[in-house]
């Protein structure tokens, strides 16, 4: 085992032998050093640093030891060949649709398939292959607790969202695992499940117990709700009750779900979200009640009082008042109240302050005090090492200035620097700076540099976009393709359950942003 990662290590190429090699010392996972934690998984780790080398014939030999693997007749062999091909998947752009077929043969048990759950569940659409290994288990036992079946209906409804919705329906309130994949932390950002009228019925009944909620359940079921819009409202009877229980969740899912009812519908909800906008002064209650039927004044009571109350309740009050606009002005005092000063360098401050910052302008208009808070935000920042995320917070809101935030274009510039910040401010400096003492191309090679590096991929794009075409070299654009179509993922940093996700989504970010490049300039 020392020698064939010593082998790698000196850049060996990879040969038959040492493939053959490879697979004789299988299971491996007894041989690991515990000198060398980094390959605490012998066989993942060979796949990775084959793929590492960025090469066809290395590529097609990592695919080959995971394939062998996943055929191999011992269990723990196949063990291993799973963890291997996870690490390939979340490394390789097409690892999935290459390995998704072995996967699927070496699912010869319950405890193989369960093991692989996860990984299926993370490549989504691609794994509906292997949905047919899935369903059996995750059918199972619908009226009891079954921690396995929870964990293949979870990987079920991201991988075949349809064919996984009666079975989540029958096991609703016993499967918290699936339903979080359906509508929470979990599920895929910008998406809704599917509509299903058993899924319906089955929410409709859990939410009529409220007494029988457990965790997030309650924030889950709405949320489900509020994806379906119209197609939920048979639900509003239920969502109408569960005000009194847990008035926040339930106020979203009835703007949602009312916002395309007709008269009556609108007339019950207005009536229960009035009742307790006014009982109970909950914030998203009032909001929903304005959204509905323009009555203002609670929501102002509301966010005036979160806005001095502070703590974790003042981002989102500044965020409401910001959207509200000069129909807020009775706010201002307590948005300026609300300001932390100079005093406050922790994130939570500097971010609080953006927010508020944000808000004046929206409400405001008045470009000489928001600067001065975002300069003194920005300022602040350069004491905490912590702070460079929130640092791409205040130059996405100096973005929304324009011209009236030029006066922070050297706090802008001096984040160009970090890789992080980059794209954030390219974006703003794009907004606030005069536009002929910008070097465009200067600042695509600033947000290139953070997509490649995984700082913030998806900024990158927006500065790009931003940018335009004509600020990108011949060079750029061959560096573009190769975030676009090139095989190693280039966001392998984040929350796993997202990553491959978020990698295929930049891959078609990058693709357009290509496609509007001048031809002589796109050309490989």
């Amino acid at each position: 085992m020392a020698a064939v990662f010593a082998s790698l290590d000196a850049g060996v190429p990879w040969t038959e032998p040492m493939h053959t090699t490879m697979l004789s010392l299988l299971p491996a996972d007894t041989l690991r050093s515990d000198l060398d934690l980094e390959r605490g998984e012998p066989l993942a780790a060979v796949v990775e640093e084959l793929l590492g080398r960025g090469r066809r014939k290395e590529r097609e030999g990592a695919f080959a030891l995971v394939d062998a693997a996943l055929h191999d007749g011992r269990a723990e062999v196949r063990a291993e060949g799973v963890w291997a091909a996870d690490r390939a998947c979340m490394l390789s752009r097409s690892a999935p649709r290459r390995l998704v077929g072995n996967l699927r043969a070496a699912a010869v048990d319950e405890e193989s398939v369960v093991a692989m759950s996860s990984l299926l569940g993370r490549l989504g659409s691609i794994a509906v292959p292997a949905a047919d290994i899935l369903t059996p288990l995750a059918g199972r036992n619908p009226d009891h607790d079954d921690d396995p079946a929870d964990r293949a209906l979870a990987a079920l409804v991201l991988v075949s969202p349809q064919q996984s919705a009666p079975l989540l329906a029958a096991g609703l309130g016993r499967r918290p695992r699936a339903l979080d994949a359906a509508a929470g932390f979990g599920s895929p950002e910008d998406s809704v499940f599917p509509y299903n009228g058993e899924l319906l019925d089955a929410v409709r009944d859990r939410l009529a117990r409220p007494e029988s909620l457990s965790g997030n359940e309650p924030w889950q079921l709405t949320s489900l709700l509020a994806g379906w819009g119209a197609e939920a409202a048979p639900a509003l009877p239920e969502l109408c009750a569960a005000l009194q229980c847990f008035p926040g969740q339930a106020a979203r899912a009835i703007a949602s779900v009312v916002a395309v009812c007709g008269p009556a519908d609108r007339a019950r909800a207005v009536t229960s979200l009035r009742t307790v906008a006014a009982e109970q002064g909950v914030l998203p209650a009032a909001k929903a009640l304005y959204d509905l039927d323009g009555e203002i004044a609670p929501l102002l009571h509301c966010l005036e009082r979160d806005l001095r109350r502070g703590a974790g309740r003042l981002w989102e009050a500044a965020r409401t008042t910001g959207a509200l606009g000069p129909r807020a002005a009775a706010l201002v005092p307590a948005l300026r109240e609300a300001l932390s000063g100079m005093d406050g360098d922790t994130t939570p401050a500097l971010d609080t302050d953006t927010a508020l910052a944000e808000a004046l302008w929206r409400v405001t208009g008045d470009a000489d005090e928001v600067v001065a808070v975002l300069d003194s935000v920005f300022a602040r920042a350069e004491q905490n090492p912590w702070s460079r995320w929130s640092v791409v917070r205040a130059a996405r809101t100096t973005a929304l200035l324009g011209p009236a935030g030029r006066l922070l274009a050297a706090r802008l510039e001096v984040a160009l620097n970090d890789p992080v910040q980059a794209p954030a401010a390219v974006l703003a400096l794009t907004a606030v700076a005069e536009p002929a003492s910008l070097d465009r191309t200067t600042l695509a090679e600033a947000a290139l540099r953070s997509a490649e590096s995984d700082a913030d991929p998806a900024g990158a794009c927006d500065a790009l976009e931003a940018l335009g075409p004509d600020a990108l070299t011949d060079d750029h654009a061959r560096r573009l393709a190769a975030l676009a179509d090139g095989d190693a993922r280039v966001v392998r940093s984040g929350v796993e359950d997202r990553l491959i996700r978020q990698d295929e989504a930049l891959r078609n970010r990058a693709r357009a942003l290509l496609t509007a490049c001048p031809d002589d300039t796109a050309a490989p």
